[in-house]
């Protein structure tokens, strides 16, 4: 809905109401029915040198169109205010309401706080830090990125640990909800949900809603959510497990393209981006958040969508997918159509618009806030056979991940080679579990050297591979050890792989090197727990070189 800011317009004229009704609307009587008001807190997103996006959702007593207030102040008390506006919703966007300022009040580099005010009652207080200017010198940065929040499987000790760091903003790479709430596969059932459709996964706009709404009234996601601003994008769970374009391949038949749009218009309402919802019914999946955000000359991250334009797995032999694990997109052979080079994971558009950002970025540092792992992820035959108990093949983990379109792959790295890109980092989530390693044009090629690296985090609370084994039914699946071990040892580029614990990763950036610290919780199946970190590793400028500098 419409947003009207002071002091860059006049409230009153804007909206067409008496000064004294102004007064009103900025008048805080009370802030003891901001839980019951404002269930969800607040929360920011979309950071910019002057800019920001503020989101709350609004529980009123009264229909139809409602109107909220917010401030921005440079101090938590609200005594030096630099920003008032007025922002509208109704049940259209689910009560959600946002306020997208861009406005020279703005200062880049800054810390603020604000507040949204509804009929007298002031929400809670939260905070965010506007970017550097795009010309400033930036000596540090420092972030932490996360993804795979399954409500179902866990607590989110991890918000807890990571609101109290000392950062800049979080990037949250997908996975933010899961359209299903009971898959014994991979879902322990800790804190179990029942969706308005009654079905096991969401089939409704009302069912995305009500996802949202549970996911971001948890006290530690919202903790967080208060402390620093979000760069969000997506994966395929705010949609549909391994999805691609409209489909949802493990769903039962549904009109997909409501669907896609229903899963797109919960998100848009309850993320902090600024990203709108289109206006015209028929062009919900053209909707773009792929996008970059400048830190000075330091750091430019660039965020793909890899979901809403890529093509479907590769065909393959179904005879032979049934002779292992009987999976139809993990643990597969190699197929003809996968080195198709025509396969796209970005689409044509976004693709040369990622190879543009990055290539002609002025920044030092160039990270891609990355779903899914770009790295190889394959089991060489001479591993697979001892726990299979019979020869095979060797066999790809996904083909949802990069190992599922090759070719494209391959032309990103090497257009990044032969441009001469220097300090090219990727930062990816979906994978439940730390990973380290090397990106490379030619992952077989055993001499060639890599172009960049690639750091994925593990999930917040999603099922990593130790509890998926612990609760397999199925005899074939090794113990996470040797899981481990035959990964690693079948795929040389990979320096560091655990997929036991849950937790965070945290940048620090400088003109001298980029420095990824993972962190984990010692505990998510009830609140609480401790924090630890296991791993640092360091990039030094100019190099394609990870160093261990964990303390021994």
């Amino acid at each position: 809905m419409g947003v009207v800011i002071w002091p860059d317009e006049k409230l009153s004229q804007q909206l067409e109401i008496s000064e004294a009704q102004i007064k009103d609307l900025f008048t805080v009587k009370s802030t003891d029915a901001a839980t019951s008001i404002f269930p969800q807190s607040v929360a920011s997103g979309e950071p910019q040198s002057q800019g920001i996006t503020l989101w709350t959702r609004i529980v009123a007593s009264e229909l139809g169109l409602i109107q909220a207030s917010f401030e921005i102040a440079t101090d938590s008390e609200f005594g030096a205010i630099v920003l008032r506006g007025v922002s509208q919703t109704n049940a259209s966007k689910d009560y959600t309401l946002k306020a997208v300022v861009d406005s020279p009040h703005l200062k880049p580099s800054t810390v603020y706080y604000y507040r949204f005010i509804y009929q007298g009652t002031a929400s809670r207080t939260a905070r965010f830090k506007t970017l550097p200017a795009s010309t400033d010198e930036v000596n540090r940065i420092r972030f932490a990125y996360i993804s795979c929040q399954d409500y179902t499987n866990g607590y989110y000790n991890v918000h807890r640990f990571l609101a109290e760091e000392d950062i800049d903003f979080v990037v949250f790479l997908g996975d933010y909800i899961y359209e299903s709430v009971g898959d014994p596969s991979f879902q322990r059932g800790i804190r179990k949900l029942r969706l308005p459709s009654g079905q096991p996964f969401a089939t409704t706009l009302e069912d995305y809603r009500y996802l949202y709404q549970t996911y971001n009234s948890d006290p530690n996601l919202q903790q967080l959510r208060e402390r620093f601003a979000l760069i969000n994008t997506w994966d395929d769970h705010e949609f549909a497990g391994d999805c691609f374009q409209t489909n949802a391949p493990d769903q039962v038949p549904f009109n997909k393209s409501q669907l896609r749009q229903w899963a797109t218009q919960a998100w848009i309402e309850h993320i902090p981006t600024s990203i709108s919802s289109p206006g015209d019914k028929e062009s919900w999946n053209a909707v773009q958040i792929y996008r970059a955000f400048k830190f000075g000359n330091l750091l430019e991250l660039v965020m793909t969508d890899e979901r809403l334009y890529r093509d479907g797995p590769p065909a393959d032999n179904l005879e032979e997918q049934q002779r292992y694990l009987q999976q139809k997109r993990y643990m597969i052979p190699d197929c003809p159509q996968r080195n198709d080079p025509q396969r796209t994971m970005l689409g044509h558009t976004q693709r040369q618009w990622f190879l543009d950002q990055v290539v002609n970025s002025s920044s030092t540092w160039k990270i891609w806030g990355n779903e899914v792992m770009t790295m190889q992820l394959k089991y060489l035959s001479q591993f697979t056979s001892k726990f299979l108990g019979q020869s095979t093949p060797d066999l790809f983990a996904s083909f949802d991940q990069w190992d599922g379109y090759p070719a494209e792959r391959s032309f990103i790295f090497q257009t990044l080679k032969e441009a001469g890109v220097k300090n090219f980092v990727t930062i990816t989530g979906d994978f439940h579990t730390f990973v380290g390693g090397y990106q490379k044009v030619n992952f077989d090629d055993s001499l060639e050297e890599p172009i960049g690296v690639e750091f994925l985090v593990g999930s917040v609370a999603s099922s990593n591979f130790a509890e998926s084994i612990s609760s397999s039914s199925q005899q074939l699946i090794p113990s996470v050890e040797v899981m481990t071990e035959t990964l690693t040892a079948s795929n040389p580029h990979i320096q560091h792989f655990d997929s036991t614990t849950h937790g965070y990763n945290l940048v620090e950036v400088t003109p001298e090197a980029l420095t990824c610290t993972l962190k984990a919780v010692s505990e998510i199946t009830t609140p609480g727990g401790t924090l630890s970190t296991f791993k640092v590793f360091r990039v030094p400028r100019d190099q394609v070189l990870i160093e261990d500098l964990t303390p021994v």
